[in-house]
């Protein structure tokens, strides 16, 4: 799985990467419950979630999809993870670029503020 795999999003969907370098983390397990307690809400902000350790991906479209799951090692674990991180969540915006990081699990609430307060997200939501 690599960066370049995150390109065929870009314009379709947001991304969020849930990253950690042990999938035993008390912050990468909350973080992934926390947004599939809101699969609505990140459904309708068109966001996929990939959850990344060293050497296992999974994805997560939040409408209902079987999580698909790759079991080779992550480029994007060694792209966005800095030698002393244990945990990240980064989100990606249609246009492909870096919204925001954390390195400490984000409230869904906060999340959608920030998304919510998005041009293109605005947009959105005057269509609808």
């Amino acid at each position: 799985m690599h960066s370049q795999e995150l390109k065929t999003h870009q314009w379709k969907n947001r991304i969020i990467l849930v990253i950690s370098n042990n999938a035993e983390s008390a912050d990468f397990s909350h973080q992934i419950d926390q947004l599939k307690n809101h699969s609505i809400k990140c459904a309708e902000r068109k966001l996929v979630m990939y959850q990344i350790v060293p050497n296992e991906v999974h994805s997560n479209k939040f409408d209902g999809a079987e999580s698909e799951k790759w079991n080779s090692a992550s480029d994007l674990y060694t792209e966005f993870m800095k030698k002393d991180d244990s945990f990240k969540m980064v989100l990606i915006g249609l246009d492909g670029t870096v919204k925001e990081e954390r390195l400490t699990p984000i409230a869904p609430t906060e999340l959608f503020q920030i998304i919510d307060g998005m041009s293109m997200r605005q947009e959105e939501m005057k269509k609808n």
